[in-house]
């Protein structure tokens, strides 16, 4: 340490090679009073980006890994043809080892810069080995309270009942997870917590249900329209969502057509239907008679 700051006292050499701009840049950056220092100027790092060896420089481009790189080895000198000439490291080789509290702190911040076909790989095989026991515990939940529902549901009159996802939250913003229950007369949006009432959509409430499935936040949605607004319903399984939307609409049809049929018999049992149509013999024999 003590023969490193020695050095680093000393006027540093720049070869004669190095361009203007270069030679700009590394003066800048070496400076002793940070205050002169390039970078510490006040501006941060758009000292050096700004910097005449950078012009031209597209720094979203840099950000997005979209630069070629300035070496590309030729294939000869690299040590293996592919990735899958790589292989695994041999589990005696590597048995026992533990990373320490050192190691993990060097790591934290370590960028990770994989090609898309690395990515692919660390996607399908480290995500899921990370998630496996989030995803054991969720399933777990739900199929909990599917069972529950399932019990609960075995003698009712209920259509249809699953998960389904809701537009919600402020602004309506934000997919919140539901399970419904779709009955002939209403429809049930439960939370996953099961802690508070539902949310019920009766049918007569309901105005129009949208004939086709509604692309919203990128989702294709079912739009049910009421007389105090919308609700959007989405599910990531498509056919789910098409039986969904067939059942809401076939339910909704049934449940108009009911109304209607149960307001044309009260209007028959009390005449109502008769005084509207003009057809009672006591009114129109006295709407004749000009009485």
């Amino acid at each position: 340490m003590e023969g490193w700051m020695v050095k680093s006292r000393q006027n540093v050499e720049l070869p004669e090679s190095f361009s203007k701009d270069l030679r700009l840049l590394l003066e800048g950056l070496l400076q002793r009073d940070i205050d002169k220092r390039l970078g510490c100027k006040g501006n941060g790092a758009d000292e050096v980006k700004e910097h005449s060896f950078f012009a031209g420089m597209d720094w979203t481009q840099v950000y997005l890994q979209k630069y070629p790189p300035p070496l590309i080895p030729p294939r000869g000198e690299v040590n293996a043809a592919d990735a899958f000439d790589i292989g695994s490291f041999d589990e005696e080789d590597t048995k026992g080892i533990k990373l320490t509290d050192a190691d993990q702190d060097l790591y934290k911040n370590f960028p990770l810069v994989i090609s898309e076909r690395w990515q692919g790989e660390v996607a399908e095989t480290v995500f899921e080995t990370i998630n496996i026991e989030a995803d054991k515990v969720e399933l777990k939940r739900k199929t909990k309270q599917k069972l529950k529902f399932d019990t609960d549901e075995k003698e009712s009159d209920c259509i249809l009942h699953g998960y389904i996802k809701k537009l919600g939250g402020p602004f309506a913003s934000a997919w919140q997870t539901r399970y419904a229950k779709l009955y002939p007369n209403r429809l049930e949006l439960h939370p996953e917590s099961g802690s508070t009432k539902p949310e019920l959509v009766f049918m007569d409430q309901i105005e129009e249900i949208s004939a086709d499935l509604v692309h919203v936040k990128s989702e294709q949605c079912i739009v049910v329209r009421t007389r105090d607004g919308k609700i959007v319903l989405t599910n990531p399984d498509e056919i789910g969502l098409k039986e969904w939307a067939l059942s809401l609409r076939s339910a909704h049809k049934c449940s108009q057509e009911l109304l209607g049929s149960m307001a044309k018999k009260a209007g028959k049992i009390y005449g109502t239907e008769r005084d509207a149509n003009n057809k009672n013999p006591y009114i129109a024999s006295r709407n004749t008679n000009g009485n």
